[in-house]
């Protein structure tokens, strides 16, 4: 059974005014890590797990824009939660 994703209408808000080669960039990247979740390929990406407000819940960095998701693995989803550069995306 392959991996679903749910994407929070603010995460595909923020994808919508990145310029075009940003957010193709940052959708390759999201593919990559659903392919790696599937165990299709090794990818060597940059995730760490989040602490304190953000408990339970994983980054992925790509260049100085964060997306912030959780994976339920029981379900076999992965839910985005937030997408916005470094200084803003915790707030």
């Amino acid at each position: 059974m392959a991996w679903k994703t749910g994407f929070r209408k603010e995460v595909l808000k923020f994808l919508e005014s990145l310029p075009s080669e940003q957010r193709n960039q940052i959708k390759e990247k999201i593919n990559e890590f659903l392919d790696s979740l599937e165990g299709q390929k090794r990818v060597n990406l940059d995730i760490k797990k989040l602490r304190g407000d953000w408990e339970g819940f994983m980054r992925l960095r790509i260049g100085k824009i964060r997306v912030i998701f959780k994976i339920y693995k029981d379900e076999k989803i992965v839910v985005f939660y937030e997408a916005d550069f470094r200084g803003d995306v915790y707030k």
